[in-house]
Order: C-alpha cells, then structure tokens, then sequence
C-alpha cells in the first residue's frame, strides 16, 4: 500500500481528534461567557439602581464604572480567557472522547500509539482503518460535547433576552444608569438625568440688596428644595427651605446681602452647581414712590403712594416713577417684562423719574448706571403690573319692574335705576310696538363728573300710537358705561305693555276703591304667558350669547325652538276641537276667536324657522305678532263672556283666564254632545 493512503488514513483520525478538541473548547467558551454576561449583568444592573439611589452624582458615576467594567474584564480573564489557554495532547483528546463512545474500544487511542512507536505500517494502517469504521459509526465524535453546547448556548442566549427585557420595560431611571455605566468616555456630569436649573446663577449685585434666586427642576418632582449658602466670613453652609413658584419651581429671596456669597440648590438628592454671588458698591433703588394717573372717564384725582413697587390700575392709567436711589448715578432705564422702554430722567436732587401706561398684566424693573464706567447693572427686583377690571354696568326697571296691562289712551311711567363703579355714560330705553322695528330713545347722557348711580324716567304716552285692544308694547333698557374706546354696555330684561279696553280697567278700579290697577294688574293668561316667556328667552340668549360656547347655544336655541313648537300644536289643537264640535259656527265668541288664532299659528311658524336658523333677531318680531294675535283672541273672547253676563244681568268684570275657559268651555260642549 503506498504512503500517501496511509497517511490520509491516519490524517483523517487526527481531524477526529481535532474535531472533539474543537467542540470541547467551543463548550468552555460558550460556558466562559454564560459566566461573564451573568456575574456582569448583575454588577451591571445593580450599579445602575445604586446610581439612581445616588442621584447620578459624578463621583458614583465614576466609582460605578470602574466597578462595573472591572468586572467585565475580570471575569472575562478568569472565566473566558484562562479556560481557553490549558494545554491538552491529542491522546487526552482521544481518551476524552473514547470515555464518551465506548464503542470505540480504545481504537483511536491505538492509532496515535501505533503512529508514534515501531510498529510495522501495515499493522499500523490496519489498526487506522478499524479505528476509522468506528469513528465513522458514532459520526465522528460529533456527539461529544453537543448536550453542553446547546445547553450553555440558550443560557446565553436566555440571559441576552432578559437583559433586554430588563431594559426595555424596566423604569427610565434604570436606562438611563446603564447608559452612564456602557459608555465610559462620555463625562460623568453630562449623564446625569436629573438637574437643578439656577438662576441667576453667578451675579454681581449692589451691596446691602437683595438678591432672588429661583430653582427649577429638570426630569423629577419634588415636595421641597433647599438653598445652602456660605459667605465669604462664614466657615460652613447654612441650609434655608426655599417656597413653591407661582410658575412651578422654587424660589427664595436673599435678604441684605453683605458679602461675597457661595450657594447651590438641593433636592431630592441632586445638587446644583455651585455659585457665586459677587457683591460691589453699585447703584440700586433704596424707594420708588408712584403717582398713578387715571383715565379721564373715572373722574377720580391722580393718587400718591409713597415707597411703592407693584402697580395695580385700570388700563389707560399713566404711572410716575419717582425712584431714590442708594448712590448718585448718571443715568438709569425703565423695563417693562425685561424690554427696556424708556431712559429715566435725572432731576437736580439727584432723584430719578419715568412714566409707563397701563396696558397689560407684566412686571418692571430698574437698571442704574454705575458711576465709575456707565454700566448699566439690575437695580430692582420685577414688579408686578395687575391691569384692573372695569366692570360693566348694572340696570333695571323699578317702575313698574314687571309686565302690566294698560289702556290705549294711559300714560305709562316708567324709571331705570343704572349703576356702574366708575360712572354712567348714556342709557337708552328701546321700544317696539307690535313687533316692528325698534325704537331707541336717549333719557340719560353723562355730562361733568361721572355719576356712578342714575335714576332717570321717561313716560309713555301711549295714545301717540293707533293702538287696539290686544296689541302690545315690549320695552328694555340700554347702559353704557364712560370708558372710551371700548365702553362696557350691558342690556336690562325685556318686559310688555298689553293693551286692554277701557271699561275693564275702569270697572277694576272702582271695584278696588278707585286705586288705579289694583293689586299688580289682571292675572296673566295661559297661553299668552307662556308666548311671553319665549320672547324673554329669546332675549335673554340674544344678550348673553357671548356667556355659551357654540354647542350650549344651539341646545339652548333648540329649547325654546321646541317651547314655541309646543305652545304652536296647543293653539292648533284648541283650533280642531272647535271645528270638530261646531262651536265656530254656532258661538259667535269662538267664531271670532277661530278666525285670530290661524294668524298667531303662522307668526309661530315663522318664528320657529328662525329659531332654528339660530337667527334670533329674526325670530323676536315673529314671536311679538304670535303674541299679540294671542291676546286679541284672549280680549275678544272675554268681552263676548261679558255681554252675556251683562245680558243675564251679572256684574263685574269678565274672567282673566280666557284660553282656559275657551278650553273649558270647548269640553262642556263636547260632554254635552
């Protein structure tokens, strides 16, 4: 047999060999890195909530780093590396893998015996070839360390899945520790979540002032914050709480600073920076006195408040400044919400002036300038501008303060009383008779002094119109304040004037002793009532529209919408049931009445299309004419129950309830019937 065969025989046992070496280091090294990815992620994730615990401090940032990456690389030598570097001979491999196929009988291990003493090559090719068959019945080894190798595989590969699940459904605080451990190049104090934002950090301020510093918060919630300060003469920072923010945040004021001043800001366990406030003999307002100026319409006089600092006016005011300051300077600016607005004026006392107007909320402040280079530096802490609200005026009716009947010929007195906290410019009575176009007239016009109280009245000759019985007058009343520009105005409640015949208010009144309408005039009837309390809704949105978003405008529209679609199928009902029973052709009362009330059903329908139009001024005239046909029909039908009381010989005047007893009177003919 040639060499060359004998040779790749033998050469064939060796990549055995070399094969089972090979997986066997595999598993020492799969098993390295279970070690290492375990005992790291644990340093790892406990490094990350110590971190937390310690606020992301840069000293923990770096002691944790050297911890966790200390351990990587240790354990990385012990359970990866020095495995890997243990010596082993080809015949410890092949007892290695004969102890895990029996059924090699020692065969490979004769080979590398065979190979290595004297005996002849053919025995030894032969041993070869019987080694090779027994190599390839158990697949070459291949089964030697694969249990170990899957085994350590998913372990690896379970701790990667955790880990990342860890990671990623873990708190905030926990991926933010591991990104500040994984990536030690970045600087320890860059990494840090959570900050203290100071202002105004490193300042020079006069000395002897006072001196505001403010803390926000940046990624976490706190209850509390503390400031601890160290001036130049003191040996040890003292701890001041510091107060909750208008605007978030914390704030403190330092009283008098004497002296060069270190601070930080603590809160919940994480430290600002440290300042410094810097303290020099600088120019600063020691009293500001403040003469306000008010707009011509209040009528008030210009008012002195001596060493002031917030200004609270109406808008319009012109506020003086008058400011001392604790050093001659040369010259000084006004700033409004941190925009400088105007040079201040320096008088021979030395003293300092400027005016503002009142326009919107905001602060201001002073700035001086410094005598030795003309520096401008912050003088004053902010100032609050509060801009006062005018409020608008009130009114209303208190003669007669209710709806009344009168007679075509009465003359009616009615008085407004208005009232407004800076003065009454104009008020205006608005009539409409029958539901045409609105009439105004002016009964009050401000002149001189603004008068915050006004009583004023007009009376109504009603005899002027060609009025007829059930026709009516609605009327309202209209306040403007004195504000120019953009005066207040506010609009009293509707009220009616209804038109009655003259014997009937002459009969009640003899009845009552001769005392004019008696105890509040004739009660309301029904179905005129209820009409009259639709107008008054309908007013009432159109004024107050501006108090109701949209939605709440359209379902209050839409209820008074279904009101008057509601009152609309009574009259329509009361209609039918006196067709049905003949009442219209054999009582002349109803007759008549029939012949009124189709005329308020198409006004209703009008006004109900306009309602639901939302187009409530186009609805209020419609709604007007329904009511005044209403009580056309309500007056014909009393004065036909009155002549037929006269005929009986009764006295008195007729029932006020006319709808009802219409109603009443249509049921007892049906009984009958």
């Amino acid at each position: 047999m040639r060499d060359s065969e004998r040779r790749q025989t033998q050469s064939r046992i060796h990549d055995v060999v070399r094969g089972v070496r090979w997986r066997w280091r595999a598993r020492l090294a799969l098993r390295g890195l279970v070690w290492v990815a375990g005992i790291t992620g644990v340093v790892l994730f406990l490094s990350a909530v110590g971190l937390e615990r310690a606020r992301f401090s840069a000293e923990a940032v770096v002691w944790l780093r050297v911890l966790t990456w200390g351990t990587v690389l240790l354990s990385f030598l012990y359970f990866f590396v020095r495995p890997l570097f243990r010596k082993v001979t080809d015949a410890q491999v092949a007892l290695y893998l004969e102890e895990n196929e029996p059924s090699l009988e020692h065969a490979v291990t004769s080979v590398l015996d065979e190979g290595s003493g004297s005996a002849s090559p053919d025995l030894t090719h032969r041993v070869t070839e019987i080694a090779l068959e027994r190599a390839r019945a158990v697949d070459y080894g291949r089964r030697v360390e694969q249990s170990g190798l899957y085994r350590f595989t998913g372990a690896l590969t379970a701790l990667g899945v955790l880990a990342v699940a860890a990671t990623l459904l873990g708190p905030a605080s926990l991926r933010h520790g591991l990104s500040a451990l994984l990536f030690p190049t970045t600087d320890a104090a860059a990494v840090n979540p959570y900050s203290v934002a100071v202002q105004p950090g490193d300042i020079t301020i006069a000395r002897g002032t006072d001196q505001i510093v403010t803390a926000a918060l940046g990624g976490f919630d706190a209850a509390d914050a503390s400031i601890f300060t160290k001036g130049e003469s003191e040996e040890s920072f003292q701890r001041l709480s510091m107060l909750p923010g208008l605007e978030g945040g914390f704030e403190v004021m330092l009283l008098g600073v004497p002296e060069p001043t270190e601070y930080f800001i603590e809160s919940a366990g994480v430290r600002s920076p440290t300042f410094t406030i810097d303290v020099a003999d600088l120019p600063y307002v020691d009293e500001i006195d403040i003469t306000y100026y008010y707009p011509g319409y209040t009528g008030l006089q210009p008012r002195l408040v001596e060493d002031g600092g917030d200004v609270a006016a109406l808008p319009g005011t012109v506020v003086e400044l008058s400011i001392e300051p604790t050093m001659l300077t040369p010259a000084g600016q006004l700033l409004v919400d941190g925009e400088p607005i105007e040079e201040l004026a320096v008088t021979d006392e030395g003293a300092l002036t400027a005016r503002f107007t009142v326009r919107t909320e905001g602060f201001y402040s002073i700035e001086l300038a410094r005598s030795d280079n003309g520096d401008l530096v912050p003088a004053s802490p902010e100032y609050r501008i509060d801009v006062l609200n005018d409020l608008p005026p009130a009114i209303n009716f208190t003669t007669p303060g209710r709806d009344m009947p009168a007679s075509s010929i009465e003359e009616v007195y009615l008085e407004m009383s208005a009232d407004d906290d800076y003065g009454i410019g104009d008020i205006r009575l608005v009539y409409s008779v029958n539901g045409a176009e609105e009439d105004t007239i002016s009964v009050f016009r401000g002149s001189g002094a603004p008068l915050s109280e006004v009583s004023v009245g007009h009376t109504m000759f009603l005899e002027e119109w060609e009025l007829e019985v059930g026709d009516l007058i609605s009327y309202y009343a209209i306040a403007r304040d004195n504000r120019m520009g953009s005066a207040g105005t506010v609009t009293s409640d509707i009220y009616f004037l209804n038109v009655r015949p003259f014997e009937r208010d002459y009969r009640q009144a003899e009845q009552q002793g001769g005392g004019g309408q008696g105890q509040g005039g004739p009660e309301e009837t029904a179905l005129s009532d209820t009409q009259r309390q639709i107008i008054a809704a309908t007013f009432n949105l159109i004024r107050q529209q501006d108090s109701y978003d949209a939605q709440e405008f359209s379902e209050n529209v839409n209820s008074v919408a279904l009101a008057q679609q509601r009152l609309q199928d009574q009259i329509l009902t009361l209609l039918q049931r006196m067709q049905n029973r003949g009442l219209t052709q054999s009582d002349p009362g109803f007759r008549d009445v029939s012949a009124i009330l189709p005329l308020a059903d198409s006004a209703m329908t009008r006004a109900r299309e306009a309602l639901e139009a939302e187009e409530l001024r186009d609805a209020m005239p419609h709604e007007q004419e329904s009511l005044r046909y209403l009580q056309q029909a309500e007056e014909t039908y009393e004065q036909y129950v009155q002549m037929g009381q006269q005929q009986q010989g009764g006295g008195g005047g007729g029932g006020p309830q006319a709808a009802e007893d219409m109603a009443d009177r249509v049921e007892l003919e049906q009984d009958k019937m």
